[in-house]
């Protein structure tokens, strides 16, 4: 993406985060949700019947897939991205206007920033590193333990509100060209890290964490929740725009993207040993009484 104007950058992130809120709107139009219905006399749990069959939604997601890579495809050899391409992306911050359509063959020039150093490259990855261990390892792992406590619509809501904090993130990156230093993006994460405790502390406490089975409980675990991932994405957008602006060595977003796979590996395996091994979080069922 080095090779790109930053606007490509942040499509690019705005897509990967869509990517998660698509399926959400799939999940509400098939209207998979709400409360189960507990049959008297019965064992038995009634669900709400989906609209169409889970192999429909299977599909439609690998066609959304196959339409990423097309897209790939499109960028990558047709003369689409062209005015978007910058035309000495090693030795230079400005890209020429390649398009032939274009008859003005104006120059734009990026923003010109001081060159990033190594510390402070190291610094942001580091950052990068803890915000995905909690955004996409500890986070997804326990939303059921989180919320379900609550009631199955304040899962049913928080799983149609979540995924809007990716979106969201991008758009407010976008709109307020953002260019935080080190030090307001560690407080960022660190409000993140606070609010991300609330919902791993009340999954922890589950199946009777505090104020379960109320409206206001369930508002504070879905407003915590939400809060963490809109933080935590925005520090990402942040820090990868950052680093494609400021940092001289060409492999810098290369090795931020690996930093993000090994934080989400990171989380995950923890969660698993977690959840799996030693039976940290106990779900809540239904139609069973506790607490």
């Amino acid at each position: 993406m080095k090779r790109y104007n930053t606007k490509l950058l942040d499509a690019l992130l705005f897509g990967e985060n869509l990517a998660c809120f698509i399926p959400v709107i799939l999940a509400v139009i098939q209207w998979k949700g709400g409360e189960p219905i507990c049959l008297l006399n019965s064992a038995n749990i009634e669900y709400s019947k989906p609209r169409f069959p889970v192999h429909v939604y299977f599909w439609i997601l690998t066609f959304i897939v196959l339409l990423s890579f097309v897209a790939f495809l499109t960028l990558e050899w047709t003369k689409i991205a062209d005015s978007y391409r910058i035309k000495d992306y090693k030795s230079s911050n400005t890209y020429e206007l390649n398009s032939p359509t274009d008859k003005s063959s104006l120059i734009e020039s990026e923003p010109s920033f001081e060159p990033m150093s190594t510390k402070l490259y190291h610094s942001l990855l580091a950052v990068a590193y803890y915000s995905y261990v909690f955004l996409h390892g500890i986070l997804p792992a326990i939303v059921t333990y989180a919320m379900l406590p609550y009631s199955h619509t304040a899962f049913y809501i928080s799983s149609i509100i979540l995924p809007i904090a990716g979106p969201l993130s991008i758009i407010i990156n976008r709109t307020c060209k953002s260019r935080l230093a080190l030090v307001s993006i560690t407080i960022l994460c660190f409000i993140a890290t606070c609010t991300s405790v609330y919902v791993v502390t009340i999954a922890a406490l589950s199946p009777c964490p505090p104020l379960h089975d109320t409206v206001f409980g369930a508002i504070i675990a879905i407003a915590c929740f939400f809060i963490s991932q809109l933080l935590y994405n925005y520090v990402r957008a942040v820090i990868a725009n950052r680093i494609r602006q400021e940092y001289k060595h060409n492999s810098g977003l290369f090795w931020l993207g690996a930093v993000f796979r090994m934080g989400s590996m990171s989380g995950e395996i923890l969660m698993y040993f977690l959840i799996n091994t030693f039976h940290f979080f106990k779900s809540r069922e239904a139609c069973r009484s506790y607490c």
